[in-house]
Formats: structure tokens, sequence, C-alpha cells
């Protein structure tokens, strides 16, 4: 009778210790950078249930298409109180002859580009100049081209979603708020 209760104990110390724990993917609990006034940003310490992160580059031509639908969309999130939606750069990706400089030399360089774009674009996100090991990888890589948006969970940092290419490039509100994929992505962020 002992060695019953013994065992039964065992299984289900087991099995409390068996359960699944919540624990970042990929490699995005890295994800870190400089807004464009050099506040740093670890993505892992922000304090929303949501992120969303556009990734952008100044030479995509859907990328500045998208910003109507982007800066909308940072307002009906932050309207219901879901979180915040950031416009990510990789520095590597859009300031020429970088490749073996450091982030320190490569982000003021990055940071003129993104402000001029942010004039002329009229971008309401806030910009993240991104640090390595975040790199767009064209072929490869969790990030594979511009535009990218992802859906991150808080607490741990989780990817749950990956819309590659742009949202919408609608610009009109109503035709915004009409778009198919807009109303997929109000629903997969939490049914805004």
């Amino acid at each position: 009778m002992k060695s019953n209760i013994l065992i039964l104990l065992l299984i289900l110390t087991s099995l409390f210790n068996c359960r699944t724990k919540r624990v970042s993917n990929f490699y995005i609990d890295s994800f870190a950078g400089k807004d464009l006034l050099g506040k740093e940003i670890e993505f892992r310490d922000l304090n929303f249930p949501r992120v969303a992160i556009n990734v952008y580059s100044p030479t995509c031509i859907p990328c500045f298409k998208e910003i109507p639908t982007l800066n909308y969309l940072r307002e009906e999130m932050l309207k219901s109180h879901l979180g915040e939606f950031f416009m990510v750069v990789d520095p590597y990706s859009i300031v020429d002859s970088s490749e073996n400089k450091s982030f320190e030399e490569v982000y003021p360089q990055a940071v003129q580009l993104m402000q001029e774009e942010v004039i002329k674009r009229n971008i309401t996100l806030p910009v993240i100049i991104m640090r390595p090991p975040f790199k767009v990888t064209p072929g490869g890589g969790l990030i594979t081209g511009t535009p990218e948006t992802l859906l991150l969970k808080t607490n741990p940092l989780i990817l749950y979603y990956n819309f590659i290419g742009s949202i919408s490039e609608k610009e009109s509100i109503e035709a915004i708020q009409n778009d198919l994929k807009v109303k997929f992505f109000k629903r997969t962020v939490g049914g805004i």
C-alpha cells in the first residue's frame, strides 16, 4: 500500500513539472535597438499585451505604400489598449557600405535617413533602428524581406504571426477599414 502511494506521489509530482513553459521563440527575445532620439529599446522589456513590428526600408515601394494602413492600425491598437505598433529598420540594409561597421557607426546615418522618411511619408509609428542579431535576410532567416509585420505576445516575448508583404496599400480610411487583410490583422492582434 505504501509503495502504491509513493508511486502515485511520484507520478503527480512529475506531471506538475511536465507542464509546458512559455519561453521566447526564435531569437526575438534579443530584439533591441534605439529610437530616433537615441533611447534604447529592448522588446522583451516592453510592458504591452501585444507588440506589432513592421520591418521597413526606404527603398521598398510597398513599404511606403502601406504607411496609411500602419498609421491607422497603430491608432486602433492604442485606442483598444492592446499594445504598441513599431516600425523597425535593419540599418545594415539601408546604409551604404555598412557591412564592417559597428552599430554605433551605422546608427547616425540610419537615423538621418529615417527622420527624412518620417517627414516625407507622414509616419506616425515610433521608429526603431535595430541592433544585431536582427537582420533582413532575403531567402533565409526569420525576416526575409520588407515589408514584413510581426505580431508578438509579451511576457515572454513570443512571435505568433508574421505577415509577409504589405498589409494593405489602400489610401482612404474607409478603404483601409474594409480591406480584408486589415480586418484579419485586427482579429489576429486581439479583436479590435
